[in-house]
């Protein structure tokens, strides 16, 4: 548990400094794999820290698109806007 905490609370505390400049690719421009992975787990490290059951994040059309279980056990997709992670509706 306090593994999870420090893991979130390191991530959301890097993707906010990484979160301020524009998004030319949404999980910025680098071509570490590495890189890429930290971000993709910090983004859903945010939104599940905002109530949003998400189990993984990539890429999708300059959206993140988040694989999300609900409360009866089916995966849904869902679409954020980067930077605010508002949900989209498409």
């Amino acid at each position: 548990m306090l593994k999870n905490t420090m893991i979130a609370l390191v991530a959301t505390a890097a993707f906010v400094g990484a979160a301020a400049p524009s998004y030319a690719d949404v999980f910025g421009d680098s071509d570490s794999v590495e890189m890429r992975e930290f971000t993709a787990n910090s983004i859903v490290a945010q939104l599940q820290q905002k109530g949003i059951n998400v189990t993984s994040v990539e890429e999708w059309s300059g959206l993140i698109r988040g694989y999300v279980t609900l409360e009866d056990g089916s995966q849904v997709m869902q679409f954020f806007k980067p930077g605010s992670l508002e949900q989209v509706v498409l």
